[in-house]
C-alpha cells in the first residue's frame, strides 16, 4: 500500500484495554460430555432441559430468562451452560455426533445450522407465537426448505457505516450514497490530515463486509448463493474479481487508515480512531455502536456518531437495500431430545425469549432484536440508531449472513486469509478467485 498523504495516524497508542462484545469472545463455564443418561441431555443432570448458550453481550437475557422461567415453573427446569466461542462449533458437533448434544442449542444459522438439518439433529420450530414474531430477513438464515429452524436470541448486526458527523462537518463533506462517492472522500480527508476510514485488519472478519457488499451490490445475491450452492467455479463471477479490484484500488487510493493491518478489533483501537476524529468513517457491523457508546458516552451524547447503509454501486444490477452482517443468534431444538424437553424449551422459547422485558435488555444495552414487537418501545425510547436499524432489516429485500458464517468453517478460513492478501495488495483478484474455487473443488 503507498503512503500518499501527510497523514500519520498513531492507531496503537489509542489501544483500549477492554475487549469488547463485538467478537463474542469470553469464558463461561465448559461443563464436560458425558456423563448423561439417556436422550440429549448435552452433560446437565437431573430432569431439567439442557440449554446451550455462548457468552456475549446479550448473555446475561439468556441466564435471566432462564430464570424466570425456572421461577414460574418449578415442575419442567431448565439447566444454562454457557461456552466461550473457541472452540464452540466443534464441541457442539461432536455432542450432537455422540448423542449427547443439548435439548437447545446456540447457532449462527447458515451453512453450519444447515447441515445439522440434513443430518437430521435438528427440528423445524413450528409455533407460530415463536415464529411471526420476527422480521422476515432475520429468520433467512434459519429457513432450509420452507421450515424455521431457530429462534433469535439476540440482537441484528447489520453492517453500516458509521462516521463521525464533526469531522464531516469540519471539511464540509456529506455521507456517501455511491461507492464513486465515497472513493471521492479519501482525497477531502487526506487533505485535512484524517484517515478516510478506519480497519481493523488485523482481526480479517472486518474486510469481509467490503467483499460480500460490493459483490452483493455489482452482482446481486446470486452471486454468493452459488458460492453457498458449492458451484463449481462460482467465485469466477466477474462480480467478485470487479470487487476485488475496487478494495485494491481503494487501498492504493490511501482509503485507509496507514497501519489498519496491525489494528485488531477487540483492541477498541479502531473505534477509538473514529471518535477521537482521527478517522471519518468505518465499515462495521451496527453493534460497534453500543461499543463507542460505552467507551465515548459523551461522543455519542453529543450527536456526533451518525450511521448509514453501505452505499450504492453505479450500474450495479444488486438491490441497493440488501444488508449484510448477522442477522441474529438462534437456539435450535435438538431433535434428539425426549417429547418432554422439547415441548419444554419450545415453551420456554415462546414465553420468555423476545418477550417486552427481554426486548428492553437488549434495548438498554444499545442493540436491536429482530421482532416486530421492537418497534413501539423504540419509539418510546426515541433511538433514532435503533430505529435506522429496524428501518434496514424491514426494509430489505435480502439480508446477508456473514460470508465467514455463511460457508463452511474450512472454506471460511480460506476466505479470510486470501482476502486479506488482497487487501495487503500481495495478490491479485485471479489469483483470489482460483484460490476460492479449489476451496469448491474440495468439498
Amino acid at each position: 500500500m503507498s503512503s500518499t498523504t501527510a497523514r500519520r495516524v498513531r492507531a496503537t497508542a489509542a489501544v483500549i484495554g477492554a475487549a469488547l462484545a463485538l467478537a463474542a469472545c469470553g469464558s463461561g463455564t465448559q461443563p464436560q460430555l458425558g456423563g448423561a443418561t439417556g436422550g440429549a441431555t448435552g452433560g446437565g443432570s437431573g430432569d431439567a432441559a439442557i440449554v446451550w448458550g455462548l457468552e456475549g453481550g446479550q448473555s446475561d437475557s439468556y441466564q435471566a430468562a432462564v430464570d424466570r422461567w425456572n421461577a414460574d415453573h418449578p415442575d419442567q427446569p431448565i439447566e444454562l451452560q454457557m461456552f466461550g466461542n473457541e472452540g464452540y462449533k466443534d464441541k457442539l458437533r461432536i455432542a450432537l455426533g455422540a448423542g449427547q448434544g443439548p435439548d437447545l442449542m446456540f447457532s449462527w444459522g447458515g451453512a453450519a445450522l444447515q447441515a445439522y438439518v440434513d443430518e437430521g439433529y435438528v427440528d423445524p420450530i413450528e409455533d407460530p407465537a415463536i415464529i411471526d414474531r420476527h422480521l422476515p430477513a432475520v429468520l433467512d438464515t434459519v429457513t432450509f426448505d420452507g421450515k424455521v429452524y431457530g429462534a433469535a436470541i439476540n440482537n441484528m448486526q447489520p453492517v453500516v457505516i458509521l462516521y463521525n458527523d464533526a469531522v464531516f462537518r469540519q471539511v464540509g463533506a456529506t455521507p456517501p450514497t455511491t461507492w464513486d462517492e465515497l472513493v471521492e472522500l479519501v482525497p477531502v480527508f487526506e487533505a485535512q490530515g484524517i484517515a478516510p476510514i478506519a480497519l481493523a485488519g488485523q482481526s480479517k472478519w472486518p474486510q469481509l463486509p467490503y467483499l460480500g457488499y460490493l459483490v452483493d451490490r455489482i452482482g446481486g445475491p446470486e452471486v454468493f448463493d452459488a458460492v453457498i450452492a458449492n458451484e463449481p467455479d462460482a467465485w469466477s463471477h466477474p462480480a467478485v474479481t470487479q470487487a476485488l479490484t475496487e478494495i485494491q484500488d481503494l487501498v492504493e487510493a490511501g482509503g485507509f487508515v496507514d497501519d489498519y493491518a496491525s489494528i485488531a478489533y477487540e483492541t477498541g483501537a479502531a473505534d477509538a480512531l473514529l471518535y477521537t476524529g482521527r478517522a471519518a468513517m468505518m465499515v462495521v457491523l451496527s453493534q460497534a455502536y453500543s461499543n463507542i457508546k460505552n467507551a465515548a458516552p459523551d461522543f455519542v451524547e453529543a450527536g456526533d456518531l451518525k450511521a448509514v447503509p453501505f452505499p450504492a454501486y453505479d450500474g450495479g444490477t444488486g438491490d441497493p437495500a440488501n444488508l449484510v452482517g448477522n442477522p441474529s443468534n438462534f437456539w435450535s431444538v435438538n431433535a434428539a431430545a425426549t417429547d418432554e424437553h422439547k415441548e419444554t424449551v419450545t415453551a420456554f422459547l415462546a414465553e420468555q425469549v423476545m418477550n417486552d422485558e427481554y426486548i428492553g435488555e437488549i434495548l438498554d444495552r444499545s442493540a436491536v432484536p429482530g421482532v416486530t414487537t421492537a418497534r413501539e418501545q423504540i419509539a418510546e425510547r426515541d433511538d433514532a440508531f435503533a430505529g435506522l436499524v429496524v428501518d434496514l432489516t424491514e426494509a430489505a429485500p435480502h439480508f446477508q449472513l456473514s460470508w465467514d458464517q455463511a460457508i463452511t468453517p474450512s472454506q471460511a478460513e480460506q476466505l479470510t486469509t486470501h482476502l486479506d492478501r488482497i487487501f495487503l495488495l500481495q495478490s491479485t483478484p485471479e489469483e483470489f478467485v482460483a484460490e476460492m474455487n479449489a476451496t469448491l473443488d474440495a468439498k
